[in-house]
């Protein structure tokens, strides 16, 4: 029986993984935040302060918004993960580490991965109108995003209930 319990050390693998893929998205994040800033500066040009250096930037800032939420995510998820299945705090005490980065059991993590899949669609959603505001009218289909972010609320909403 011990030998199988070992077996969770291989969740190193994940831990490390999800750690470089936070230092990745904090990386693309601030690399955006930058491309952002520039586009609205525009380096001088005619374009600088404009309505349209405004939209750029502010879908720049959107996109980078993404970026660090899934960085944060991951950062969660590597802790989760680790105080999980590598180094369980038996006692019952969370020690140093702040609530929102405790983690109970591996529902905690699908409900933190539901929570995030919906703020991610619903930035996706405001990149989207953002994107067409120049449209004379906004496609039907779009509503198919905020539908899909609702649904996944509720089911959290019904996750969270059925806990307590």
């Amino acid at each position: 029986m011990e030998s199988v319990l070992r077996i969770r050390y291989l969740s190193v693998i994940a831990v490390a993984f999800a750690a470089l893929g936070a230092v990745l998205m904090f990386a693309m994040g601030a690399v955006t935040t930058g491309q952002a800033v520039a586009a609205y500066v525009g380096g001088g040009s005619d374009e600088a302060f404009s309505v349209d250096a405004a939209l750029t930037s502010t879908l720049k800032v959107v996109t980078a918004l993404d970026q660090f939420l899934l960085a944060l995510f991951l950062v969660i998820f590597a802790s989760g993960v680790y105080s999980l299945w590598i180094a369980p705090d038996r006692t019952g005490r969370s020690g140093s580490r702040p609530t929102w980065l405790t983690v109970t059991s591996i529902t905690d993590l699908k409900i933190q991965l539901l929570e995030v899949i919906a703020v991610i669609l619903a930035v996706l959603f405001l990149k989207l109108l953002l994107e067409i505001t120049k449209a004379a009218e906004l496609p039907w289909t779009l509503l198919v995003v905020p539908v899909g972010v609702v649904l996944l609320a509720a089911s959290v909403w019904l996750i969270r209930r059925s806990d307590h």
